[in-house]
């Protein structure tokens, strides 16, 4: 039987895929591996969406990828959700030290929903995090583990 691995990518949809790949790259200091478009009826069938015209781009994090997929037939809504909402979904990224990359990210333009939280009790304790979000209002988490006791 076939073994799940570690994750590959993140998808996320986005209304404009050069703003993203240069918010992406910039705010993350990361690298896009590649971009691309892609149609036809096999698509469709199997992202679900009629007539799917779309470009792509991947950006390298670590061992795992976010795409970054922009519909060119989009829906012209927007789908404004809360933490709280079901199906509400968020991508944590790890990171060293939380304290500096906060403060090269707001330096940067990235608007923070609050400062880096410590938490104090149960099984995370020890650990901080801080929410924000991308040009689409994809709600993204900075995360850091306590360093090792040497």
């Amino acid at each position: 039987m076939s073994k799940v691995g570690e994750l590959h990518h993140v998808g996320i949809t986005v209304r404009d895929m050069d703003e993203s790949v240069d918010w992406y790259t910039r705010t993350f200091d990361t690298t896009c591996e590649f971009r691309a478009t892609s149609s036809g009826p096999e698509l469709s069938t199997s992202v679900g969406v009629p007539n799917a015209e779309l470009e792509l781009a991947f950006l390298r994090f670590g061992s795992s990828s976010i795409e970054l997929l922009r519909y060119l037939n989009p829906r012209q809504e927007s789908n404004e959700r809360s933490n709280a909402d079901v199906g509400s979904t968020h991508i944590c990224l790890h990171v060293e030290d939380i304290r500096e990359t906060y403060e090269r990210m707001q330096a940067r333009g990235v608007v923070f929903l609050a400062e880096p939280l410590l938490i104090n009790e149960g099984p995370l304790a020890g650990c901080s995090f801080v929410y924000f979000k991308d040009p689409n209002g994809v709600t993204l988490e900075l995360f850091q583990v306590p360093a090792p006791e040497r």
